[in-house]
């Protein structure tokens, strides 16, 4: 009897032996992993870009790297997420980050050097590849003949109007009309058309207005762009000493104070948008003029998909200048598998998934000038999924009025030969950026000068900005006042 039980059990296993053998054999070589062959990436954004960063880019390598496989993770607070990674000795292979974060990362050694690989004559990038990309952002990602991240696009800052409101102006006003804004718009084009299209009810005692002629969120970007302008600079040559506070930066903000009533309904990006936001006063058609980004296009499109409006680049103040920024895909300074994770970053910014990117997001130009110049770029085909629509398509006779403009900021200027782009990058770029907005709220309400909120700012930033030299050994930078 035990033997007879013994034989069916030796059956019943032998059997399954059998069937875990087939079931393996059955499976596809790339999915047979071991833990050493997988790596994490790390994004962020809204969720339908999972349809790019995950279904395109991450599925992507794996389909071309047999026996890899990619962990795909987005994360709301990234830039804490990566921070505290560092301090526990882990992080993603392959990091999607922006710009102004770029110097810091690296002085925090949370990077890894991909020069090694960049320079490899079997994984590594061509010199007319390297030149493809933006020299303005090549040049901020150079650190001590290093290079630690490749850019994947290049996002600037534009003044968006709408021609309705413009057109209903001139129809009432023939002996006088207001050109559209464009390339040969100037501060004072700008100062002239924000009154002229700024209207108030006139009935009884109410003067509230009705109409505004600009408005944008308070941060950076606005700062900057008309800081350069002013010929101003944000940073000494150093990058540890603030220059925001100098007459050109006060000139500037005096400026954009001068645009916007004091009682004007402005907000930080980081602020949820409201009924009287900028971008939703612009959509629902009572905001002639918006400065904002070119991320900003396609939510537009989306949700007022009759609204006549066109993009124009910066005005031009004593020099030309168009902030912009980059995002950038890194390899994490923890990776064990760097010089795979640095092909999957050439990978990921190749010609063609640059492309895929603008196809499908339309955020911001890719980096790469054959792109930028290229057909691909005049049209595309967005997100839609069903009946939701989440990024609208861009048909090739829309190019003049939403995109033509961001060939201005990489074009060489007539008059100086330098291109009017620039991108802000230095290692305590996030901490000035945070001090500017604060600058800019106080500002535009009234609550201080132009002068004393920039000295305040400055003094904030020099600050935080000695008091990490201290926690690192160093002594505090000598400034004068």
């Amino acid at each position: 009897m035990i033997h007879k039980q013994l034989m069916r059990t030796n059956i019943v296993l032998i059997i399954l032996i059998l069937a875990v053998a087939t079931i393996i054999a059955l499976i596809p070589p790339r999915a047979v992993m071991t833990p050493g062959n997988e790596l994490k990436m790390a994004t962020w954004g809204m969720p339908f870009e999972d349809l790019l960063f995950r279904d395109v880019y991450a599925r992507g390598f794996e389909k071309e790297n047999p026996g890899w496989s990619i962990h795909y993770q987005r994360h709301g607070h990234l830039v804490e997420k990566y921070n505290a990674w560092h301090v526990q000795r882990r992080g993603a292979d392959v990091m999607r980050m922006g710009i102004d974060y770029y110097k810091s990362f690296v002085a925090k050694g949370m990077l890894a050097p991909l020069t090694e690989y960049l320079n490899d004559p079997e994984i590594g990038l061509s010199e007319e590849e390297i030149k493809d990309y933006f020299p303005a952002i090549w040049e901020q990602l150079l650190i001590d003949g290093e290079i630690y991240a490749l850019p994947s696009d290049n996002s600037q800052y534009g003044l968006y109007y709408n021609k309705t409101i413009f057109d209903q102006y001139n129809e009432a006003h023939p002996d006088e009309p207001l050109d559209y804004p464009g390339q040969h718009w100037t501060w004072d084009d700008l100062a002239d058309a924000t009154q002229r299209l700024t209207v108030r009810n006139t009935e009884g005692q109410d003067r509230r207005i009705t109409q505004y002629g600009i408005l944008f969120d308070l941060w950076a970007w606005p700062y900057f762009a008309f800081l350069k302008q002013a010929g101003g600079n944000m940073w000494d040559e150093a990058q540890t000493t603030t220059l925001i506070n100098s007459e050109a930066g006060v000139e500037a903000l005096t400026y954009l104070v001068s645009l916007v009533p004091p009682d004007a309904p402005m907000r930080s990006p980081d602020q949820a948008a409201s009924a009287a936001s900028p971008v939703e006063l612009f959509k629902t058609g009572h905001l002639a003029m918006l400065l904002d980004g070119s991320w900003q296009a396609p939510s537009i499109e989306r949700d007022k998909p009759g609204l006549n409006f066109a993009i124009a680049p910066l005005p031009r103040g004593k020099q030309p200048g168009v902030v912009s920024g980059s995002v950038l895909w890194a390899v994490s300074a923890h990776s064990h598998h760097p010089r795979t994770a640095w092909e999957m970053v050439k990978w990921i910014t190749n010609r063609e998934n640059s492309i895929a990117y603008w196809n499908m997001l339309r955020v911001a130009p890719p980096s790469r000038s054959s792109v930028v110049d290229s057909p691909d770029f005049r049209s595309t085909s967005g997100i839609i999924e069903g009946d939701l629509v989440h990024v609208p398509p861009l048909p090739e006779s829309l190019y003049p009025d939403r995109v033509a403009w961001l060939e201005y900021a990489v074009t060489p200027d007539s008059e100086t030969g330098l291109v009017p782009g620039f991108v802000p990058s230095a290692p305590y770029q996030a901490d000035l950026q945070a001090q500017i907005a604060i600058a800019l709220r106080q500002a535009t309400r009234g609550e201080k000068t132009p002068r004393e909120s920039l000295d305040e700012a400055a003094e904030r930033t020099h600050e935080i900005i000695d008091r990490d030299r201290s926690s690192r050994g160093l002594a505090p930078v000598g400034r004068s006042r």
